[in-house]
């Protein structure tokens, strides 16, 4: 698939950033700045949205009933303190999607407008999708103030639905079309977090860091696979915006594991909550609770949130079970998920960390966390493609 207009001559003041994230429940979170002056706001990272949205002061269309719908400590901006601000109803309509997967069947409402929008040393002027909340959410303040949309851009896109990353780009504020990635785990062989300066990610912005990457970078073009929107992430109206790759194999260890053959397979790079667990078909997990001799357990916090079932293992036992092993469209490169990277100990318990959508053979997979442990993901927004490395450590 082709992105929007890619942009020119680069500026010489235009440098690349490596954004701390910080892991949360949800996600990644990072900081960015919005307004003039600047009000700086922890943001959610997440490689599947389309724009940033940012909570504001607006509670059903009405700006001073902020806390009608937001509890006191709840991180927002506050548009009327921004003399950059410029609303942009004119140019585009307020939207709203139900179901989404913000507040699944709640509405997800945003009107759109325009400010100066910073990351580390970059900023610029980008269009912003601006919360109207729709229902009361006090009771639940979110430990971020908005989403730091990361999704690809496609030529039928116009500002609203642009990543702010690939708008900031487009206007020179960045030098390359890159984003990278790579995750500081607990449990890595980075016990110091030292190559994530010590948090537990880093998102770079403009660039990618060649002395992580060992071995060569592997680009792998995206595809458009309709069915993430009825399988994956649910929203009306759809979207479709996503890094999917196509999956080509699956395999426990040496057994190929189906994939549906009447849709095919999609591998959507997603690493927030929703990338958690090790991705498998229905059938595949079966085969391997069958490998591991798991047995069924109920979890208060399980280690991921799909709906499928959990099942234990003897801790003793992970060295000697299969790797997960994918490989993606346009190359035979195997990459494995190793059994200490989805056996995840929860209360002194080893569990098997798999997440399933669907039914049946492998359709859709979230490629997040899990996948992420031990390799180096950078996205092209000037070519929409998929760079996977392993991780130098």
């Amino acid at each position: 698939m082709v992105s929007a207009n890619p942009a020119g001559r680069r500026p010489e003041t235009a440098v690349s950033y490596d954004l701390p994230l910080t892991w949360s429940p949800f996600g990644f979170v990072g900081n960015v700045s919005i307004g003039t002056p600047p009000q700086l706001l922890p943001s959610f990272v997440d490689w599947t949205w389309i724009n940033q949205y940012i909570f504001t002061t607006t509670c059903q269309g009405d700006p001073e009933r902020t806390y009608d719908c937001f509890a006191k400590d709840q991180a927002i901006f506050n548009q009327s303190l921004s003399s950059t601000f410029h609303n942009q109803s004119a140019l585009y309509p307020s939207r709203t999607w139900n179901p989404n997967h913000f507040f699944f069947y709640e509405d997800l409402t945003v009107d759109h407008a325009s400010d100066i929008f910073t990351v580390g040393p970059s900023s610029s002027r980008i269009t912003l999708q601006a919360a109207d909340q729709q229902f009361d959410l006090s009771d639940h303040p979110y430990p971020f103030a908005g989403v730091y949309g990361l999704s690809p851009v496609f030529k039928s896109d116009n500002a609203s639905t642009q990543s702010p990353f690939y708008q900031a780009w487009s206007s020179g504020a960045w030098p390359e079309p890159f984003v990278a990635f790579h995750y500081c785990y607990n449990g890595s062989v980075d016990v110091t977090k030292s190559t994530c300066k010590g948090y537990d990610g880093l998102q770079t912005l403009g660039g990618y860091n060649k002395s992580l990457i060992h071995g060569h970078l592997l680009w792998y073009d995206i595809e458009f696979f309709p069915e993430v929107n009825t399988v994956d992430f649910v929203y009306e109206p759809a979207i479709y915006n996503y890094w999917t790759l196509n999956l080509t194999s699956l395999s426990l260890g040496d057994q190929v594991q189906a994939l549906n053959q009447s849709t095919g397979a999609g591998a959507v790079f997603d690493h927030a909550s929703y990338g958690r667990g090790a991705p498998l078909s229905v059938n595949a997990y079966e085969e391997l609770v069958s490998a591991t001799a798991a047995t069924s357990i109920t979890l208060d916090s399980p280690p991921n949130n799909g709906n499928q079932s959990f099942y234990q293992v003897d801790c003793a036992n992970v060295d000697t079970f299969p790797p997960i092993r994918y490989e993606f469209g346009g190359s035979e490169r195997v990459w494995e998920i190793i059994p200490s990277n989805y056996v995840e100990v929860v209360n002194d318990i080893c569990v098997l960390n798999v997440r399933t959508l669907g039914d049946g053979d492998f359709i859709v997979g979230n490629f997040g966390e899990t996948f992420a442990k031990d390799k180096y993901i950078v996205l092209d927004f000037e070519k929409n493609k998929v760079g996977l490395a392993d991780l130098k450590l």
